[in-house]
């Protein structure tokens, strides 16, 4: 029981991770250093971890986002809600078609 806890646990922090990633990436019209960059990090990450926590709490960075820092964030919030471990089991438990339930039903 507590190793899918801690599968969850770590495939949470690995989407977070991967999204401040992104977050950062794409922030390409700040022109400062990147090594003067520390409150866009914090920033970002506090943004990214209430999207996917669905907290609905924002720094007030959220309307200076480009297109596609939104759209990681729409992600983010999507796959927060969902789950890690349910949009995994989704993602790659393909059936090769459906079996539908057969019953005899006594009419009468």
């Amino acid at each position: 029981m507590t190793t899918i806890r801690v599968a969850i646990v770590i495939a949470s922090v690995l989407i977070v991770f991967i999204a401040v990633s992104f977050l950062l990436v794409a922030n390409r019209d700040t022109g400062i250093p990147p090594q003067d960059s520390r409150h866009d990090f914090i920033v970002y990450m506090f943004e990214a971890i209430s999207a996917f926590g669905t907290v609905g709490l924002s720094m007030g960075v959220t309307p200076e986002l480009n297109v596609l820092q939104k759209i990681a964030v729409i992600i983010l919030m999507f796959v927060g809600r969902i789950g890690p471990i349910t949009l995994a089991y989704a993602w790659y438990s393909r059936k090769p078609g459906l079996v539908y339930a057969e019953e005899a039903v006594m009419v009468g």
